[in-house]
């Protein structure tokens, strides 16, 4: 429009210039959106990798909604750049390592890398095992069956009575990137550790307090083996990739792979009246017995029949199923069993202090605490050593590092 408001035809001079401001707001829209939200702490180390990749991102069902959209979150107008990390991303690994355990994990770009990588430690595994594993065709000594409870029983008895004793540090499984021990200078320190068992996940962690001084190389070597540096909360504005193929349109955040809370030790001790009360009611020297005299019945029963070229397969058939039978029959003539209605409501000795330590000091050789779990703090700065998995599997190994530097929370959870 001129001054006349009639519509008039740009001069060359007037397109260039509209063409160069056009340009401008457009690299000015770039650099605001390629300009970090995160906090600052935000930190990846290969620098071959592209945390923005837009293709990935688009792909996002639960990210690109019509909600955040309306936010200003959407990938077509996002004012908040979110970022895509990987677990094969390389690790900083710029420093020496001196204080705590090597973090030198295997890290794939595919899936099928994984899975070979997975079969070929599947055989080595056959391999060194070949002719220890348990022949079932053979009686086991009442010394075997005994040992094979107990280790059955011994992850059930770790999540009841974790170790959380800072004594008992030596007994926790050798962690990546954890300290090989507690420093002489820490104080309160929370320790927790947890075995997987079934379909339960795993949970180890090690906390502890100092001065900056003294934690300062402790966060050093965390820094050393991260492949992300990240504040606690940006973890949900991190979407994972686990592998260079993988479909991104359900992918899950940092936040869902990690564990929030931190487990908090108590002073009193976890209650040993349920498990002095089993330990009555069903000593393992009665569980012993049972199972010797059933093996003996069971392969009486099945060696009775000889056939000759008969395949692995139907020979384990058959053994099942003479198991069963014998099984059966022996359930046939046990006294009958007491009405389990109110087996819930069984009461169990209750113990003073003093005698449940002395208890768990006679049975477990150790002391367990109660415990307690407090969120950690939003403005934690999170060291990430690796991660995987996914909301129903989470992988997640790193420490976490209060503001002031002055306290330190190592964790690895595996779900």
């Amino acid at each position: 429009m001129g001054n006349s408001k009639t519509p008039r035809k740009l001069s060359a001079e007037e397109i260039e210039l509209l063409k160069a401001q056009s340009q401008k707001r457009a690299k000015q829209r770039l650099l605001e959106l390629q300009k970090s939200d995160m906090k600052v702490e935000y930190q990846i180390f290969d620098l071959l990798y592209n945390d923005r990749d837009e293709k990935a991102l688009k792909q996002i069902t639960r990210y690109n909604t019509l909600e955040t959209n309306k936010q200003g979150y959407g990938y077509g107008s996002r004012d908040k750049p979110l970022r895509i990390v990987s677990p094969y991303m390389r690790k900083n690994g710029h420093g020496e390592i001196k204080l705590t355990n090597p973090v030198n994990i295997p890290s794939y770009r595919t899936r099928a890398d994984k899975n070979k990588a997975s079969d070929k430690e599947f055989k080595a595994f056959l391999e060194k095992n070949k002719g220890k594993s348990y022949d079932l065709y053979t009686a086991r000594t009442k010394e075997e069956i005994k040992e094979s409870i107990e280790a059955f029983f011994k992850p059930i008895e770790l999540i009841e009575y974790p170790i959380n004793n800072p004594k008992d540090y030596k007994l926790v499984a050798t962690i990546p990137g954890f300290p090989k021990q507690i420093p002489s200078f820490a104080k309160n320190i929370h320790l927790h550790s947890n075995p997987p068992f079934l379909q339960g996940g795993s949970y180890v962690q090690l906390a502890f307090g100092g001065t900056p001084d003294q934690l300062k190389p402790y966060i050093d070597e965390a820094r050393i083996d991260s492949k992300v540096v990240i504040s606690k909360s940006d973890l949900s504005n991190v979407y994972v990739k686990n592998y260079v193929d993988s479909d991104m349109e359900y992918a899950d955040t940092l936040k869902t792979l990690m564990p929030t809370s931190i487990v908090i030790v108590e002073n009193t001790t976890v209650p040993m009246g349920k498990y002095v009360q089993n330990q009555v009611d069903n000593p393992i020297e009665k569980s012993v017995d049972e199972m010797y005299a059933l093996q003996n019945q069971v392969l009486a029963e099945f060696n009775k029949i000889k056939i000759d070229g008969e395949d692995s397969e139907t020979k384990y058939k058959r053994y099942v199923e003479t198991l069963k039978r014998v099984e059966a029959e022996r359930d046939t003539l046990k006294p009958k069993q007491m009405d389990t209605v109110d087996l819930g409501k069984k009461k169990y000795p209750i113990y003073t202090e003093l005698e449940n330590r002395k208890l768990q000091k006679q049975y477990l050789h150790r002391l367990s605490f109660n415990e307690d779990t407090v969120e950690i703090p939003a403005d934690y700065v999170i060291y990430l050593f690796d991660f995987g998995g996914n909301w129903n599997h989470p992988y997640a190994l790193g420490a976490a590092v209060s503001p002031e530097k002055n306290y330190i929370i190592y964790f690895c959870q595996r779900g």
